[in-house]
């Protein structure tokens, strides 16, 4: 089974959700939050930023969200 928003939902809930047979978390909210957010900042701190540099802000603020196994 997939759960499907699993942005926000604690560990005791993670852990009852695995019992139950969940498999797969989607968290694709905090990814696109952290992906929104990081561009619009560097955009607004430099209109002119080149998309190398913006991509590099994008994937920093992304793994701070995605923890690493």
């Amino acid at each position: 089974m997939t759960l499907h928003g699993g942005s926000g939902t604690n560990d005791a809930d993670f852990k009852q959700a695995i019992k139950a047979g969940v498999t797969i978390v989607h968290i694709n909210t905090k990814i696109c939050l952290a992906r929104w957010c990081s561009m619009e900042a560097a955009l607004a701190a430099d209109p002119g930023v080149v998309t190398c540099k913006l991509l590099v802000q994008v994937v920093a603020a992304i793994q701070k969200v995605v923890p690493r196994a």
